[in-house]
């Protein structure tokens, strides 16, 4: 097989399934790694890419080889680490809101589903995606509060480009060791300069909505006194809200009701919350 391997350790095993005998090879693998030449024998699985009929890594992590009933070959890899999920459109977020304007509000999102995100991610929420009915009548203002907890929607992703991968091909090169060996070093190159370049650069903004009866503030943060602004900035006993109303959330403190868009919440987060104000 042309290339060369980067590996730790180096197997097969066989395993039986509805009578066939499939013989998996494993090895570990760095990106860019040239794993096969891609024809009707050899396959890509998961974690590689084909490039200039070869497959190649993606990852670093151990590289499983199976041989098929059918003849074929299917080249994966299983990654050293999990990999955290991105959101995309139609996922549900968690977000915290940081800041108000009367068009929009801007938020950073901190998981999709209970799985923190891969990385920085920021959102905002138009005055129209808010609510389902009514909409160009709603107010980020009085829907949400910078600090406030909230469950969204992405509806769209803004300044999000997606990655293509590095080329390994280096004409010239007589042998197909050191050519698989030199694109492997930069794979992992051109990954670091990406990873320094994407940290400089602006975050994807995702499109987020509200605007279902799940979806909304599910922990809303109350804030401590402020001379004679305490009706506009939130709780006065600067507390967590309880939800009372799909409109409404509640200081369990000093019971003052302040105006949120409420996401339905399970009837154990609220006893927790009256139970943290017992004091």
């Amino acid at each position: 097989m042309k290339g060369t391997f980067v590996f730790m350790r180096h197997w097969k095993v066989d395993t039986y399934k509805q009578g066939t005998v499939h013989r998996v090879m494993v090895c570990f693998a760095i990106p860019g790694t040239h794993l096969a030449t891609k024809d009707d024998k050899n396959v890509s699985g998961n974690f590689t890419h084909v490039h200039e009929g070869n497959i190649f890594a993606n990852v670093a992590g151990h590289v499983v080889t199976e041989e098929k009933s059918d003849g074929t070959t299917v080249y994966s890899v299983k990654p050293i680490r999990q990999a955290l999920p991105i959101p995309s459109i139609g996922s549900i977020v968690l977000a915290k809101i940081t800041s108000i304007t009367r068009r929009l509000a801007r938020c950073d999102l901190v998981a999709v589903g209970d799985q923190p995100l891969a990385g920085p991610f920021r959102g905002m929420i138009r005055r129209e995606d808010i609510r389902s009915t009514q909409r160009d009548r709603a107010e980020p203002s009085l829907s949400f509060r910078p600090g406030d907890l909230i469950r969204a929607r992405v509806i769209n992703l803004i300044g999000h480009v997606a990655g293509g991968h590095p080329s390994t091909s280096l004409p010239g090169i007589a042998s197909p060791d050191v050519e698989a060996i030199i694109g492997s070093a930069r794979a992992v190159a051109a990954a670091v300069t990406s990873a320094i370049d994407s940290s400089s650069a602006s975050s994807p903004t995702c499109l987020l909505s509200t605007a279902e009866p799940e979806l909304g503030v599910v922990l809303g943060i109350g804030r401590p006194p402020l001379s004679g602004t305490s009706s506009i900035f939130g709780s006065t006993g600067g507390l967590p809200l309880v939800p009372s109303s799909w409109t409404e959330m509640v200081c369990p403190r000093s019971m003052a009701k302040f105006p949120r868009k409420v996401a339905k919440v399970p009837n154990e987060l609220i006893d927790i919350l009256l139970s943290s104000s017992s004091y």
